[in-house]
């Protein structure tokens, strides 16, 4: 069974989430995306996980939570400041950081770049809101999620309400 068929028997889908020009989308950003991630985001579309953690996509219904929207680099930019003053210290240099997702509370979801050149490779990384925590999950965004769901995992600065609710995906409207 593949990562993604576990997640989507865990977690299932809406029917026919709008297709991506996968292509345009790489080309806009100047790189390659990973895998796993381009699969998430056919199946699923645009919408929430649980209600509480949305993934940035292509094409989203606002450009702040747009993949290739100015919020990656908003968030970037807030990182490399912080890093500079040494307020709310960064583990990993900000360059190798590409935010891919957001909760409801303001935390944020990471790629974490290393190797740049295999994005299947890269580990997730999740910060905490207004908050100097960070936690690292060293696997897919995939793997991630379904470790998230079925609640094999527990990101301290989530809440402890997420781990009592059955998996399910909102879609967008």
């Amino acid at each position: 069974m593949t990562d993604l068929s576990a997640l989507t028997r865990l977690c299932p889908p809406p029917t026919s989430p709008p297709p991506t020009d996968w292509e345009s989308v790489e080309g806009a950003l100047g790189r390659t995306l990973p895998i796993d991630y381009k699969r998430i985001i056919d199946a699923y579309g645009s919408g929430s996980f649980c209600g509480f953690l949305r993934l940035y996509q292509p094409h989203a219904s606002t450009e702040w939570v747009d993949i290739a929207g100015p919020m990656p680099t908003v968030i970037r930019r807030q990182l490399e400041e912080d890093r500079a003053q040494q307020k709310n210290p960064v583990p990993y240099d900000p360059q190798l950081l590409i935010a891919i997702g957001v909760t409801d509370n303001g935390e944020y979801l990471f790629w974490v770049t290393d190797p740049e050149d295999s994005p299947d490779q890269w580990t997730i990384a999740v910060n905490e809101a207004r908050g100097p925590r960070w936690f690292t999950y060293d696997g897919t965004l995939t793997q991630f999620l379904i470790a998230l769901l079925a609640k094999a995992v527990n990101v301290p600065m989530f809440p402890e309400s997420l781990q009592a609710l059955d998996p399910f995906f909102q879609p967008d409207l």
